[in-house]
């Protein structure tokens, strides 16, 4: 989330190809109906009818109609855009429910590895970037280093106060900072910030001429790129050690079963002797009553003969 004009799209795609660099699955959802942004940082593409609006106002959404809505970013097989469409406003689609957003999320979770959501700042009339808000495992805060920021939050937050939007676990990154602007001030009232995220030349460049998925490259960008690879690295390392965590109860699974599956084996075996002993006992019980038949008819014979 971010205040207006703090750089929520173009930190929003920029994460968005980092993450794809490391071999997994984004689906980048552009959630601003307000000002579609998808014509402005993606012009080259042609997007069809593939619109966020008509998949959250069709009659049924499933996992299928996600994917025929995905638009594929050029030379990134896996970094996929949803978005709505130039053109688009709030009034071009049906009103969709909260619930229509929670099993789009869910749904989404299946597809793929991240979900980015490039929130609007008008939240009090976005169903999706407020459950986004509320949904998310990590919330990242954009805030510019001026007054406007600080009147704005001052405006905002208070609709996030509920303990479901987790505001104390948000990461803070003072954003588009520019000389001469009262960064200290502003990072002050907002109790210190997580990064910065300096604005540059060659940002400003890529955003005007819609190169934002190339590679920042002049050294003045390195200061951007540093705190976006270490959000980068705090949103992959989590998932390195839930992966371990899932991989370690997996592997204490595979124990257990293999005990349980030991244990079973032994009682089978146990099971299979108790079966065999009754048989034991019944053939020495006829071994004995056959003996002592032939002794009876030994003792028949010889009294016969007498």
């Amino acid at each position: 989330m971010g205040n207006p004009n703090s750089g929520k799209t173009t930190f929003s795609l920029k994460l968005a190809k980092e993450l794809s660099k490391k071999k997994k699955n984004v689906i980048l959802i552009l959630a601003d109906f307000n000002t579609p942004t998808l014509s402005v940082v993606m012009p080259q593409i042609d997007a069809g009818e593939k619109s966020l609006g008509a998949l959250l106002s069709a009659p049924l959404i499933t996992q299928e109609n996600i994917l025929k809505n995905c638009i594929l970013a050029k030379k990134n097989e896996h970094l996929s855009v949803i978005s709505y469409l130039h053109g688009e406003n709030e009034r071009t689609y049906a009103k969709y429910s909260k619930e229509r957003v929670v099993d789009f999320f869910i749904l989404l979770k299946h597809i793929a590895d991240y979900v980015i959501i490039d929130c609007s700042s008008n939240i009090s009339h976005d169903i999706l970037s407020k459950s986004a808000l509320e949904l998310s495992d990590k919330v990242i805060r954009l805030i510019t280093s001026d007054l406007r920021a600080v009147s704005f939050y001052a405006s905002t937050l208070p609709q996030l106060a509920q303990r479901k939007y987790n505001l104390q676990n948000h990461i803070q990154v003072l954003s588009n900072i520019k000389e001469n602007m009262p960064k200290d001030y502003v990072a002050n009232r907002f109790g210190g910030m997580s990064l910065e995220l300096p604005h540059t030349e060659e940002i400003e460049n890529q955003y005007i001429e819609a190169r934002l998925l190339e590679t920042l490259s002049q050294k003045k960008s390195q200061k951007y790129l540093q705190s976006l690879n270490e959000i980068v690295d705090i949103i992959y390392g989590e998932d390195d050690v839930n992966a371990e965590s899932v991989a370690s109860d997996t592997n204490n699974s595979h124990k257990s079963r293999k005990s349980i599956f030991k244990s079973t084996c032994r009682a089978k075996s146990s099971a299979g002797y108790a079966k065999k002993f009754p048989r034991n006992v019944l053939s020495f019980l006829n071994q004995l009553a056959g003996e002592a038949l032939a002794k009876l008819k030994n003792l028949t014979t010889k009294r016969g003969a007498k």
